[in-house]
C-alpha cells in the first residue's frame, strides 16, 4: 500500500512538472530576452519596431524587428543601436 501511494505521488508530481514546463506562458512570461548581441549594423529603414529586453533577462538589450519579421538583438550602448532607436522615436513622433 505504501509503495503504490508513493508511486502515485511521484507520477502526479511528474505530470504537474511536465504541464508547467511545457506551458508557453511559463517559458517567456515577462517578455523576450537576448542570448547574444548582433555586432553588424544595418539600416534603420529595415526596422519596423523595437523593444527593450524584459527586466528579468540576464543582459540588457534592444530587440529590433525587421521588415521581414526577423528579431535582431543590439547592445544598448552601441552607437548604431542608439541611432536606430532615435530614428524610430523621431519617426513615431512625426507620425
Amino acid at each position: 500500500m505504501k509503495t503504490s501511494t508513493a508511486a502515485l505521488a511521484v507520477l502526479l508530481m511528474a505530470v504537474l512538472c511536465y504541464q508547467v514546463s511545457s506551458s508557453p506562458r511559463s517559458v517567456n512570461m515577462s517578455g523576450p530576452c537576448c542570448i547574444q548581441y548582433s555586432t553588424k549594423p544595418f539600416p534603420s529603414s529595415r526596422v519596423v519596431m523595437y523593444e527593450h529586453a524584459a527586466s528579468h533577462c540576464f543582459q540588457p538589450a534592444v530587440i529590433f524587428t525587421t521588415i521581414t519579421g526577423k528579431k535582431v538583438c543590439g547592445k544598448p550602448d552601441d552607437k548604431w543601436v542608439q541611432d536606430i532607436v532615435n530614428h524610430q522615436k523621431d519617426k513615431a513622433g512625426s507620425g
